[in-house]
């Protein structure tokens, strides 16, 4: 049996510390479900592992005590809700972590619109705010059953109990929550061809937890509404008719008589005396033209007739 006063480990670690795959998985986890360290997500593991280990040892006898005791794994893991009602062995096997997490107190919180994230949800477990059948509970990796989720609530010294506290869920964010838990379940629904429950009646499931008989009534009636309104006869869809574009207008004549445009008046001349036109007329230098001279003969001088030389006496 060993030493009582040791410790020991409940869990198993993995294998191989360094593997990629197992690194990204553990960090989505984490960031997922708000939990503090990687060893919880290694506990999760290993609650799954130790169950898949029974069904493998169980399906591989066949007395009687076996089929007792198959029947006895059936019910406790339906209790829990990690599988619904009819399941097999074979569905047992097929199970991911997400099955085992989604069935932590700390999930569990959010889902019945207590806590607003997942850090806010480990806070008020830690800081013993939340109890279940009046009993306060300080583990959030407690797993609830179905049974036990009905009866979680606030501690009566806590702050939450108060409806107006202002890290509560308000109506609006409630109604919003409430229709995308609808959405998904109905796609849920009709991905494994079943009929899922309607938003009024998880309104109603919810609203009797948290906020009591005069919320009740007025969930009901808007139950009462929608359904009427899904009964009532739908209108036969009117025919679209042919849309004809509108035909431009053409452009109006102007009847208007034209006014006659006024004419400048002209200025009577004033004569002006001769000397001061003359002054005021531009000067224009007139350049002479120089008329192209034509070559003249030359003038003949006449000859000089010789005088005749005197003869020496």
């Amino acid at each position: 049996m060993g030493d009582p006063r040791k410790i020991r480990k409940k869990y198993e670690t993995p294998r191989h510390p360094w593997v990629g795959s197992r690194i990204t998985e553990e960090r989505e986890l984490k960031q997922t479900y708000g939990l503090r360290n990687k060893t919880e997500a290694w506990r999760m593991a290993t609650t799954l592992k130790q169950y898949k280990d029974r069904v493998k040892k169980l399906l591989a006898r066949s007395d009687k005590q076996a089929q007792v005791e198959q029947q006895q794994l059936l019910d406790s893991m339906t209790r829990l809700g990690i599988i619904k009602k009819g399941a097999t062995f074979d569905d047992i096997l097929s199970l991911s972590i997400e099955a085992v997490m989604d069935r932590r107190l700390q999930t569990v919180l959010i889902k019945k619109n207590l806590a607003r994230t997942p850090k806010q949800a480990r806070q008020m477990v830690t800081h013993r705010h939340i109890t279940i059948d009046g009993q306060v509970v300080t583990s959030p990796s407690k797993l609830v059953t179905l049974e036990e989720e009905s009866q979680l609530g606030f501690a009566v010294r806590s702050g939450f109990i108060n409806e107006s506290h202002p890290e509560r869920l308000s109506e609006e964010e409630l109604l919003k929550r409430k229709a995308k838990a609808d959405a998904n379940a109905k796609k849920e629904a009709t991905d494994a061809g079943e009929e899922s429950t309607t938003f009024a009646e998880k309104a109603i499931e919810q609203a009797e937890v948290l906020a009591g008989e005069k919320k009740v009534d007025s969930v009901k009636d808007a139950v009462k509404e929608e359904k009427a309104e899904k009964e009532a006869p739908k209108p036969a869809p009117k025919e679209k008719k042919e849309e004809k574009t509108p035909e431009k207008p053409a452009p109006k004549e102007d009847t208007t008589p034209e006014t006659p445009k006024e004419t400048p008046k002209e200025e009577p001349k004033v004569e002006k005396p001769k000397e001061e036109a003359k002054a005021e007329a531009p000067v224009e230098e007139k350049k002479e033209e120089k008329a192209p001279k034509t070559p003249t003969p030359k003038e003949e001088k006449p000859e000089e007739k010789a005088e005749p030389k005197k003869e020496d006496a």
